[in-house]
């Protein structure tokens, strides 16, 4: 197994990407690596997005204002510790974009960018994602997850 000195996993704070914290935590604790743990800053006023909101889902109320994601955080520093994680950081992502996630891959010497992919579509995996373009660009291994219920890969997080 290659010897991690950084990982970098984002989350979002739904339920599937703490599961991909708890293993990138696994993960860093059996390389003895630093965890980074980040989130992009989601700046949503519910009131310009009016039944918009709606549209979001049942977790669109963890997008609006920025005190959820510092709350999405704190949860998943809390996962990374149950799963051995020792040396954590976390992180927020001053804009949701490729660029910003590969500029602090690069600044922070990530070894391996951990993400989950929410598509199941195996076209949309292949040529839209944005995991993917990260797995193009990115000049450090890439851990891409796969939601559950896609079984074309075998086990899941």
């Amino acid at each position: 197994m290659t010897a991690y000195r950084t990982i970098l996993v984002d989350t979002d704070g739904s339920d599937y990407s703490y599961r991909v914290v708890d293993h990138a935590a696994e993960l860093a604790h059996a390389t003895h690596a630093r965890l980074l743990i980040i989130c992009a800053r989601h700046d949503i006023d519910e009131h310009a997005l009016g039944t918009d909101l709606d549209r979001l889902g049942p977790d669109a109320y963890r997008l609006c204002g920025t005190t959820p994601t510092d709350a999405i955080l704190r949860t998943a520093h809390q996962h990374a510790l149950a799963h051995g994680a020792a040396d954590i950081e976390t992180r927020i992502l001053p804009e949701p974009t490729l660029h910003a996630l590969l500029h602090l891959a690069d600044t922070t010497a990530a070894d391996l960018i951990v993400t989950a992919n929410p598509h199941r579509s195996p076209l949309a995996r292949l040529l839209f994602t944005p995991p993917i373009e990260l797995a193009r660009k990115a000049h450090c291994d890439i851990l891409i997850a796969t939601p559950p219920g896609d079984d074309t890969h075998g086990k899941h997080p």
